[in-house]
């Protein structure tokens, strides 16, 4: 009993499931992005291609500086370039150690670690691992502020370095990063604590120190670089962020689905179609809800602050507030990977509703079904056949042969990875030899000669007003294969 109630135990049990959270599937689009700087050869052509490239990865340069170092030292598959992460979870899980030291709730390491949230962007060569672990470390800044009282300049110390590489890690850092300064301001006003100059002089070197990295953002935002926009923001889609941010996509719905049902004209006709799917996400859901309720009330008897609570519902309530306000004003999509920096105060915030409720020997049963829920959606993500990620590698094995032959192939899908793949994409108009990104054509598609081979994949995004679908249905084309997320059409007529 002595052993497990180490802080120390549970931080090795969570460090324990890292290296079962990563594998070798297929690259799928947004990690295809990745791989486009992950191959560059030397640093000049990564620099060139972060100065030149007009998506939003280009706005997360730290990360996509990391992984063209891991790919230089350990290699390029797909495992290889989703192992840097591994590096940033050991640093998030040391950090909500920490945490939970603080707290005196020693497992928080392995409540974060049997996250599906967190499973899922631990196995994505993108830069969302790196977010959460700059995020955990501006989580432990605010909680050693509070347990300081202000005083000291350690805890600036963590603010401003966690800050400054969240900067570097994303253009949306400044966000999470004044979310949690204001909630420390407003702790200590409330507390009427007084700052040492030491530690405001850190402070002011952290944003000095963060201005070149706003003068380079601004520059990208200057030549136009942004996310794609690939769905209406509503409620739906506000929904369907909660939904993916606790992770339930592995006990429910699954991401394609949900688009599906996003389209859908008959919504709640759907949804009461679907309702055994939504059996265990809705439950899980109550469960959090009833164990938030009842475990933020009891707060007290676990001698944790509710000053403190509330400074962490404030990160995590200005950061989601802004997201969605500024969806809905803007019509951008902010998904709930934007929110992997505050995602340690929402477990956090967790851990402790968790802690508030287990002395009540009669409801202790929720948070172990709770976690248990957590614990079969994560692993249905990493391991579940029908969760597998988009598969661009079977899709581009299938038409490189074809493409050999000189047959035509258009490309409903991302351009990027089938580059990583091996086959080279012509955007415009067709070319021998290439893949045919259709959806970009700067001709019109049904003047062109049918394809022999059409690979479809998200047609929704890929081919939007329907184009290509509509000659397929003209002229016969019959399914040749399908892989996971992909459909791919040959034109019977050439057989």
């Amino acid at each position: 009993m002595k052993i497990i109630s180490s802080p120390r135990f549970w931080l090795f049990a969570a460090l324990l499931l890292l290296p079962f959270m990563v594998n070798n599937d297929s690259l799928w689009l947004d990690e295809g992005d990745t791989a486009m700087y992950v191959l560059q050869p030397d640093f000049h052509s990564w620099c060139d291609r972060l100065l030149h490239d007009g998506q939003a990865d280009c706005q997360m340069p730290l990360a996509l500086l990391c992984s063209w170092v891991a790919g230089k030292l350990w290699g390029t598959a797909e495992w290889q370039m989703r192992a840097i992460n591994l590096i940033w979870g050991a640093l998030a899980l040391v950090g909500m150690y920490r945490v939970g030291q603080r707290l005196k709730i020693p497992w928080l390491p392995l409540l974060l670690a049997i996250q599906p949230y967190f499973w899922f962007y631990t196995n994505e060569a993108r830069p969302y691992a790196l977010q959460l672990a700059c995020g955990t470390w501006l989580l432990v800044a605010l909680v050693e502020f509070y347990f300081a009282r202000a005083a000291g300049t350690v805890w600036a110390w963590r603010l401003v370095f966690a800050g400054v590489f969240l900067f570097c890690a994303t253009l949306l850092a400044p966000l999470p990063v004044a979310a949690t300064v204001f909630a420390a301001a407003v702790i200590a006003w409330r507390q009427d604590w007084k700052l040492e100059r030491k530690a405001v002089m850190i402070l002011l070197g952290g944003i000095l120190a963060c201005v070149p990295m706003g003068i380079y953002y601004l520059t990208t935002l200057l030549r136009g670089a942004k996310g794609a926009q690939v769905w209406h923001v509503d409620l739906k889609f506000f929904a369907y962020d909660i939904y993916e941010f606790m992770g339930l996509g592995g006990i429910g719905l699954t991401e394609p689905e949900i688009r599906e049902l996003a389209r859908s004209p008959h919504l709640l006709g759907d949804l009461s179609a679907r309702a055994p799917q939504l059996f265990l996400p809705m439950l899980a859901m109550v469960l959090l809800a009833v164990i938030f309720f009842l475990g933020l009330r009891h707060c007290s008897k676990i001698q944790i602050s509710s000053r403190l609570i509330f400074g962490l519902a404030l990160v995590l309530g200005i950061t989601a507030g802004v997201f969605f306000t500024g969806s809905l004003v803007m019509q951008k999509a902010f998904w709930a990977r934007h929110f992997a920096p505050v995602f340690p105060f929402y477990v956090t915030l967790l851990g402790v509703a968790i802690a508030g409720v287990w002395p009540i020997v009669r409801l202790r049963w929720l948070p172990i079904f709770l976690c248990a829920l957590f614990i079969l959606s994560a692993l249905n993500f990493r391991f579940a056949p029908s969760l597998r990620k988009e598969d661009y590698r079977s899709a581009s094995a299938f038409v490189r042969p074809l493409l050999a032959e000189n047959k035509s192939v258009w490309w409903l899908a991302g351009g990027f990875a089938p580059e990583y793949y091996g086959l080279h994409c012509a955007y415009f108009h067709p070319e021998p030899g290439k893949i045919f990104a259709a959806f970009r054509s700067r001709v019109d598609v049904q003047t062109l000669p049918l394809p022999d081979v059409v690979v479809c994949n998200r047609p929704d995004i890929h081919d939007p007003f329907g184009a290509v679908q509509k000659i397929m249905a003209q002229n016969n084309y019959r399914v040749a294969a399908r892989y996971q997320a992909f459909v791919i059409w040959t034109n019977a007529a050439e057989k």
